[in-house]
């Protein structure tokens, strides 16, 4: 047993950290079929009927798990606590599973909005003194209205955007890349629980 493999993930181990991330990108990649699913049902009703509200708030939380587990998936990736065995664990993660550190799945300021929700949402509540206060949109982003508009949460689908609590994020290269890993998951559970050998890299800095 090398000595990279004693530092990183015990080999019997792998098929935990596999199992794991996959629970992530399964429901992330769930939750975008819902999405699509909802648009095209309700592109064929009118957006002030029950259907087409029944449809955005379907997207939207869609569009919140995929961000979600987004997070999720770049803290086994990129540990919030800097020391070991969480360094070590998360450089085999990234080495075997090929990805990069300058893949967008280690976006802070996503983490940091889902992470401390509850914290952002004060904060995000007190910001609010005038305006048109909006719970959910779904619907193009048509540049900026002439009375302040605030949305809880909003999905705009000419863009492929999504805004909580005043952030928003592309949402396109998180699903790509959730899309990229889960293929490389699935191969590796089908594979023995195993992922790839690390390439001979010195040890990263993860977060």
């Amino acid at each position: 047993m090398s000595d990279q493999a004693v530092r990183g993930i015990w080999p019997p181990h792998e098929a935990f950290y596999i199992e794991a991330m996959l629970f992530c990108t399964t429901t992330a990649l769930e939750a975008a079929a819902e999405v699509q699913a909802a648009l095209e049902f309700g592109a064929q009703h009118a957006p002030a009927s029950e259907e087409w509200q029944d449809s955005a708030r379907t997207i939207v939380n869609g569009v919140q798990t995929i961000a979600l587990q987004a997070a999720a998936i770049s803290r086994y990736l990129w540990p919030v606590r800097t020391k070991e065995p969480h360094l070590s664990r998360a450089h085999r993660l990234r080495s075997g599973l090929a990805v990069s550190d300058d893949s967008c799945l280690r976006d802070r300021e996503l983490r940091n909005t889902l992470e401390h929700f509850d914290e952002r949402l004060d904060e995000f509540c007190q910001s609010l003194i005038a305006g048109v206060i909006l719970p959910t949109y779904v619907g193009p982003l048509n540049g900026e209205p002439e009375v302040p508009t605030h949305f809880f949460r909003a999905y705009y689908t000419n863009i492929g955007v999504f805004e909580v609590l005043g952030n928003r994020f592309e949402m396109t290269p998180f699903l790509e890349e959730i899309q990229g890993l889960h293929a490389r998951l699935w191969a590796c559970g089908q594979s023995g629980g195993r992922i790839p050998p690390s390439p001979p890299t010195a040890l990263s800095q993860g977060a």
